[in-house]
């Protein structure tokens, strides 16, 4: 399973609906994937294997779903894949404590890291850019030459 990133952004209505934003947040762990960061007031970035991709599609909360490439050069794409990756981390350890609680009783809450989602309290403005290209580009085919 070769995980790629997503971006999976919420319908207006759904946008403050902590049920249908938790149930997506369980519903990518459950397929084995990780949520990299939540964004805005509706959007998370996620990693996920691309066969999952129309279950999210077809989620009524869900407004688009499509793969999210990272302008390799931008100014903040180091912090990113730092950020990324320290939310993976603290994913894994998450289902790592998981397993050894199997033979305990089923835990309460979340079984992902619980989720901060930013509403920005001004718009847009050129000032506050940080250099991050992102893209929704459908993913590419990948052949199985070596």
């Amino acid at each position: 399973m070769s995980h790629q990133i997503f971006l999976i952004s919420l319908h207006v209505a759904e946008q403050d609906n902590d049920a249908a934003r938790d149930d997506l947040a369980e519903t990518v762990h459950r397929i084995g994937g990780f949520i990299l960061m939540a964004t805005g007031a509706g959007a998370l970035i996620t990693a996920f294997d691309e066969q999952w991709m129309p279950l999210f599609k077809r989620h009524p909360a869900v407004e688009t779903c499509g793969a999210l490439t990272l302008d390799p050069h931008g100014a903040a794409a180091d912090k990113l894949r730092h950020l990324f990756a320290a939310n993976v981390a603290a994913q894994l350890a998450g289902r790592a404590g998981l397993q050894k609680e199997c033979e305990a009783p089923p835990a309460q809450g979340p079984r992902y890291r619980p989720l901060v989602w930013h509403r920005p309290a001004l718009q847009y403005q050129p000032a506050y850019a940080t250099g991050i290209s992102v893209s929704t580009n459908q993913p590419t085919a990948r052949s199985n030459q070596s």
